[in-house]
């Protein structure tokens, strides 16, 4: 995929990221955002490796930084709304070929469901916490 495309998959991310949410860690703007994986194209989950199906969401977390990659330690879980326990997200970090790092962590889905994702981050020596719930649902 040339460079455009993956500029407009970038700007797709941000656009999704900030309407699922963004904090800051530092200097260091986080965005996250959920979705189905089948929302990716096949050249960009081959490229990174990931999985693409209409049974799978993903969960994106951005890092930016005035120009510089940023890397993060990342862990966290997901639960659907209403239930207690919850299960552990494997995150995959992506650097694409303009330098911005993403992570992203697989799940399972079910139709039209609410998760609550709660991740733990560290940037440059700084710790954060985010919690947030995002309905997923096939498309």
């Amino acid at each position: 995929m040339g460079r455009i495309g993956l500029l407009l998959l970038s700007m797709c991310f941000t656009v999704q990221a900030m309407a699922a949410g963004a904090t800051q860690v530092g200097g260091t703007v986080v965005n996250y955002n959920a979705f189905m994986t089948n929302f990716l194209s096949a050249d960009i989950t081959q490229k990174y490796g990931l999985q693409r199906s209409d049974q799978l969401g993903a969960l994106n977390i951005n890092l930016a930084k005035a120009d510089q990659k940023i890397a993060s330690t990342i862990k966290g879980t997901y639960r659907e709304n209403g239930e207690k326990k919850a299960k552990p997200l494997t995150f995959k970090q992506v650097i694409n070929d303009q330098g911005s790092i993403d992570y992203f962590a697989q799940f399972p889905v079910k139709p039209a469901q609410v998760y609550v994702f709660d991740v733990e981050l560290k940037v440059n020596g700084e710790s954060k916490s985010i919690e947030f719930s995002q309905e997923v649902a096939p498309l």
